[in-house]
């Protein structure tokens, strides 16, 4: 806009913004707010623009004297309310507000401007303005303006102020010589003081919207890796999720400079990629309906019963043949089938998270004694001899060999999808010094009871994999 009678051009809110002390020049008279210092010539030329009579003049003065008490004011009055919960995608803080500005002279021409300002984590961000509002002459003018702050998919509006930016034109010959305190408001700018154009930024202050501290949203999908089978007690005996389960591990750590909520735990004991998109068992919704759009963070386990591994690993400790001569564990073209099905599941995910959000996708840890590495000394007589009699060492290179295939075909799979928000988190060495049969802490069950629990995770097993996941968490 171009205020009337100057060539100013205004933008709202271009000057930076920062507390201001109240100023005003040398002999200026104290007033509530902005203040007029006029000279002699000021009073005949308001009278020739025929305008009222100046209602702060002092009944004293004669013809030729300044004008004194001249002033204008301002005011900001506001509410605020949150609706909804946290957790919930209509959780909200709703701000209104009403900013006006009154004088007792006639101004030649004025503008207004109002927003609403982060003060909290993104401080100094609007996070709205109001169209501005120009004047030709005038005594008084007001706007208003209201904004909806969404608490769960905005980090910031915990705390905010209200701005309210004016550019005041005196008469001519007369000067601005105060910006002197207005209770309830403090000054953002003030300038233009000893000119005819006043140009002030007046602010409520900080004040809290009620919405509670931001936190990353978790939700942690899957199978039994994921559920927390292996280490109970069970929150939920039919999904086996355990309380140390990595996902409930992790919460609390901070992710851009904020903690992670204690997750929605999704992930099922024997889930599949269909699991995913439907009900795995009566009553338990499919795992993709615990995602909303404020979630910021998944973490994920997935594929391995696709495979038909776990079944298959038992197979081989209760006498199925699976050295080299035997038929592999699992095949390159199942491989290839399961790899298509993920990368079309983590695609699915982020589509339905929040944009910024990060889908972590973890492989599974080896937990057989790798026969080809130091760090796993064999089955020995004092040291887990059940899997040393049940497990040969082609055996277990088999297993290794097909563990490894499988973290390699989760890797290619998020590669695939092209989403730098899909992260791969390598679990396959992990273990690597604590799988079954080491003599410093093993961090996963050998074939127990019941077998549903064998050959996963157990608590210290479960700490590593929310070690891991902590250490690689990526900035939103």
């Amino acid at each position: 806009m171009t205020l009337p009678r100057t060539t100013r051009k205004i933008t709202p809110f271009a000057t930076p913004l920062s507390p201001t002390e109240p100023e005003a020049l040398p002999g200026a008279t104290k007033g509530p707010g902005a203040t007029l210092k006029a000279d002699r010539a000021a009073r005949a030329a308001i009278r020739k623009a025929d305008m009222p009579t100046l209602r702060g003049a002092s009944p004293q003065a004669g013809p030729d004297d300044p004008p004194t008490g001249l002033y204008c004011t301002e005011a900001i009055t506001r509410s605020s309310s949150v609706s909804g919960t946290p957790n919930q995608t209509n959780y909200a803080a709703d701000i209104f507000y009403v900013a006006e500005f009154g004088c007792n002279f006639w101004l030649d021409a004025a503008y207004i401007a109002t927003g609403v300002i982060d003060r909290g984590r993104f401080d100094g961000q609007f996070l709205y303005t109001t169209p501005p509002l120009s004047y030709g002459q005038t005594y008084y003018g007001a706007t208003s303006g209201g904004v909806r702050i969404p608490g769960e998919l905005f980090d910031g509006g915990r705390n905010v102020e209200i701005a309210f930016e004016l550019y005041l034109l005196a008469p001519i010959g007369v000067y601005w010589g105060g910006c002197f305190p207005i209770p309830g408001l403090r000054y953002l700018l003030c300038e233009g003081l000893g000119t005819d154009l006043l140009h002030i930024v007046l602010g409520t202050g900080p004040f809290g919207t009620g919405l509670q501290p931001p936190v990353i949203r978790h939700v942690a999908l899957g199978d039994s890796y994921s559920s927390g089978t292996g280490a109970p007690p069970y929150s939920d005996e039919l999904c086996r999720r355990s309380p140390v389960t990595y996902s409930n591990l992790i919460a609390g750590r901070l992710l851009s400079g904020l903690p992670v909520d204690r997750p929605t735990l999704a992930a099922c004991h024997g889930g599949t990629i269909p699991d995913l998109y439907a009900s795995q068992h009566p009553g338990v919704p499919p795992q993709l309906d615990a995602i909303q759009p404020h979630t910021r963070l998944v973490t994920l386990t997935i594929g391995g019963n696709d495979l038909g591994f776990s079944a298959k690993l038992a197979g081989c400790y209760l006498g199925a043949d699976c050295s080299a001569a035997g038929r592999p564990l699992v095949t390159p073209q199942e491989l290839y089938e399961v790899q298509v099905q993920l990368t079309a599941l983590y695609r699915q995910i982020r589509a339905e998270m929040h944009p910024s959000g990060k889908l972590m996708v973890l492989s599974y840890p080896a937990v057989v004694p790798n026969p080809d590495d130091s760090a796993d000394p064999p089955p020995a007589q004092d040291r887990c001899p059940n899997l040393g009699s049940n497990l040969i060492e082609s055996e277990r290179r088999a297993i290794y060999t097909a563990t490894a295939q499988t973290d390699r075909m989760i890797r290619d799979a998020v590669l695939a999808t092209g989403d730098s928000r899909v992260i791969y988190v390598n679990g396959l060495e992990l273990f690597r010094g604590h799988r079954l049969c080491s003599a410093s802490g093993v961090w996963a069950n050998g074939l127990t009871s019941p077998v549903s629990d064998s050959f996963h995770p157990n608590a210290p097993g479960y700490q590593a994999m929310a070690t891991r996941v902590a250490e690689v968490l990526p900035p939103l």
